[in-house]
């Protein structure tokens, strides 16, 4: 199979014999092969190579397969295995994990963890190319889904540029999300759905003609009701990608509101998700802060205030609330 560039392989085996035959072996099949001999040069590793702005991936992917030993000096390959599945960024990496004869114990776990696949010492060759052909070719199919989602994000922005007052919007919602997630310790999948959900919430305005989206003045209930397909709009435009699966409620539930009375589903209380809650917060906050052709922007104080006033409504999450206006009081 002809691949887009040289696939890369990061081998993390303390054995040095051991890395550099199967470095030689891989290096010839054509594939880039980089070497750790320890759990900390391991993890050092991935996170320079999956780092942001990293010059050596492609589709936000430093390596395309992962071969690690069990047993690492000073981080097991279990540890390790699980912080690269835990992590957004290379929860899609296959990882190979090398063991010895008899270590059941050792393999059950590293599949609980989400290993891919097992080789064992001393190593049959041809099964190892094979089975590395396979995973390569997972992740490569991987990134072309990636390569979707990078349309989807362009196509987000593309539609924010069209008005001059909402640009920066979605970055801006986006990361203020993220941190607000933070502070309620929510989990890296959650944080994920937070970042790709608010640059991608209003990417269902594609559907709303320009002279609804763009009016001046206030929306009358005809233009009211188009606007309020947007939510269902983008959800169906992202739902078929799994790299966004996470954002989806996000997407969909951004103008809901905990008494029932938001849209497009009208849902209430603990059924709309906490994502969709943050990014509702976080989105009507910055739409007051921002300017707009019908009114200035608003002092961050006169935007908390509104918020406060219309969480006592019952429209927001309170706790939510407090934790965003300590995050955005700094921000004067």
């Amino acid at each position: 199979m002809k691949y887009p560039r040289s696939p890369r392989i990061l081998v993390a085996e303390d054995e040095k014999d051991s890395a550099d035959i199967l470095k030689e072996i891989l290096g010839a099949s054509g594939y880039e092969v980089d070497l750790a001999y320890d759990g900390e040069e391991t993890l050092g590793k991935i996170s320079s190579a999956f780092s942001t702005g990293s010059d050596t991936s492609e589709n936000g992917s430093g390596y395309d397969l992962l071969i690690l030993d069990i047993f690492m000096p000073h981080v097991s390959g279990s540890e390790i295995l699980k912080k690269v599945k835990t992590d957004t960024r290379t929860r899609l990496l296959p990882v190979v994990m090398v063991t010895g004869l008899g270590e059941e114990k050792d393999k059950l776990e590293a599949i609980d963890a989400g290993c891919d696949d097992f080789l064992t010492k001393p190593f049959n060759f041809a099964e190892l190319l094979t089975r590395v052909r396979s995973l390569i070719k997972m992740k490569f199919a991987l990134d072309s889904l990636d390569s979707a989602e990078n349309v989807i994000f362009s196509l987000a922005r593309a539609i924010e540029a069209k008005d001059a007052y909402t640009q920066g919007h979605t970055e801006r919602v986006s990361q203020m999300a993220v941190l607000v997630g933070e502070r309620l310790k929510l989990g890296p999948e959650d944080a994920d759905a937070l970042f790709k959900g608010g640059i991608l919430h209003d990417i269902g305005k594609i559907g709303v003609p320009d002279g609804v989206l763009n009016k001046p003045g206030k929306l009358d209930a005809d233009e009211f009701k188009i606007i309020q397909t947007h939510p269902d709009i983008g959800a169906r435009i992202c739902g078929k990608l799994n790299s966004i699966k996470t954002a989806i409620p996000v997407i969909r539930y951004h103008h809901e509101k905990l008494d029932g009375t938001g849209y497009p589903d009208g849902l209430r209380g603990a059924a709309v998700p906490v994502t969709a809650r943050i990014m509702a917060i976080v989105d009507v906050y910055d739409a007051l802060t921002s300017t707009r052709p019908y009114r200035p922007a608003m002092p961050k104080e006169r935007a908390l205030s509104i918020l406060n006033e219309e969480s006592d409504r019952g429209w927001w999450d309170k706790e939510i609330l407090i934790e965003f206006a300590d995050i955005v009081n700094p921000m004067a």
